[in-house]
C-alpha cells in the first residue's frame, strides 16, 4: 500500500509543479486552468497516480514469480521447457522500452485529436501525463504477459516431488490476484476519467475519436482475464502430479505395513480423495474472483452504452 500511495504522491507533486511552472510563466489564470483540468475535469491526478503506483508495485515484486518457480524446480527441469526464453524476454529492458514507446505514440495520436481545452504551454503537461500512463500500462501489461508465459512453460515440466504438501506454488496465485486487481482498477479509472472528459473536438466527426480512449481496456481485458484464471489451471496440474507422486510413495511405504490389501487400498483412496478435495477448494474460483472481472468489464462498457 505504501508503494501504491507513493505513486499517488508523485502524481500530486507533478500537478503542483506543473501549476507552479505555469504560474511563473503565464500567470495565475493559466495555472488554475491547468490544475482544475488535472484534478477535476480529467481526474489525471488519480489515474496517473494509480498508473505509477501499479507500475512501482510490479517493479518491486517482479522477481517473486521467477523466484518461486526456480525454487520449486531445478534447472535441468526448467531447461527442458521454454521457461528461460520467456524469462529472458520478461527481463529485457530493450523490449520493454520499445513496447512502452509504441504505446506512448498511440496515446499521443489519440489525445492530439481529442485536444485538451488548455493553452499551448499547459496542454503538453497533460499530454505528458497521459503518455506516461500508456507507457506504464505497457510496462505492466508486458510483465503480466510474460509471467503468464513462464507459467505456461511449466505445463511441460515433469514433477518429481510433492509440491502440494508445503503449497510451494501458492504465492503465485496470490501475486496474480494482487497484480490483476491493481491493473483492472488502474485501467478502469483511466478510461472513465478521460472518456467523460471535456475535450475540444473540432467537429462532430472528430468527436468519434473519443471511442479510441477505451483502447487500454480493449487490450487489457483479454490479458487480465487470461492472467487471472489460467495460472490456476497450471497450478492444478502441477499439484495433481504432486499428489500422484505422494500416492506412489505411500504405496511403497504400505508394502511393509501389517495391513490387509483392502485396508491399504481404502487408505490410498481416502488420501487421494482428501488431497483432491483440498486442491479443488484451494484453487476454485471464489466470489472475490469472477465478479470483479465481470463488474469492471461492465463498467468499461458503461460509457459506451450511455451514448
Amino acid at each position: 500500500m505504501l508503494i501504491l500511495f507513493s505513486g499517488l504522491g508523485i502524481s500530486v507533486a507533478y500537478g503542483l509543479l506543473g501549476s507552479a511552472l505555469l504560474w511563473f510563466i503565464d500567470g495565475q489564470a493559466e495555472a488554475q486552468s491547468f490544475f482544475v483540468a488535472y484534478t477535476k475535469s480529467f481526474k489525471t491526478i488519480i489515474s496517473l497516480g494509480l498508473a505509477i503506483g501499479t507500475a512501482l508495485v510490479i517493479f518491486r515484486t517482479q522477481d517473486e514469480v521467477p523466484k518461486i518457480i526456480e525454487t520449486a524446480f531445478i534447472k535441468t527441469q526448467l531447461s527442458k521447457t521454454n521457461y528461460y526464453i520467456y524469462e529472458q524476454h520478461f527481463r529485457s529492458l530493450f523490449r520493454t522500452i520499445t513496447f512502452a514507446a509504441q504505446l506512448s505514440v498511440i496515446a499521443f495520436i489519440i489525445f492530439s485529436y481529442c485536444k485538451f481545452p488548455l493553452s499551448q504551454r499547459a496542454e503538453p503537461l497533460m499530454m505528458i501525463a497521459v503518455c506516461v500512463q500508456y507507457a506504464l500500462g505497457a510496462y505492466v501489461g508486458r510483465k503480466l504477459v510474460y509471467i503468464g508465459m513462464m507459467l505456461h512453460a511449466l505445463m511441460n515440466v515433469k514433477v518429481t516431488r510433492n509440491l502440494f504438501k508445503e503449497r510451494e506454488l501458492d504465492e503465485i496465485n496470490t501475486y496474480v490476484n494482487v497484480a490483476s486487481t491493481l491493473t483492472i482498477i488502474s485501467v478502469y479509472i483511466h478510461v472513465i476519467s478521460y472518456y467523460n472528459g471535456p475535450f475540444m473536438f473540432d467537429s462532430v466527426v472528430l468527436e468519434s475519436i473519443r471511442i479510441f480512449i477505451i483502447f487500454p481496456a480493449v487490450i487489457a481485458t483479454p490479458v487480465l482475464l487470461i492472467f487471472n484464471f489460467y495460472p490456476r489451471a497450471i497450478l492444478r496440474k502441477l499439484y495433481s502430479q504432486s499428489i500422484d507422486i505422494e500416492i506412489k510413495n505411500l504405496q511403497e511405504k504400505l508394502q511393509s505395513e501389517s495391513l490387509t490389501a483392502f485396508e491399504k487400498h481404502s487408505y490410498l483412496i481416502e488420501f487421494k480423495k482428501m488431497s483432491s478435495d483440498e486442491l479443488r477448494y484451494s484453487l476454485q474460483l471464489t466470489l472475490s474472483d469472477l465478479p470483479i472481472g465481470i463488474t469492471i468489464l461492465f463498467m468499461l462498457l458503461d460509457p459506451l452504452l450511455k451514448k
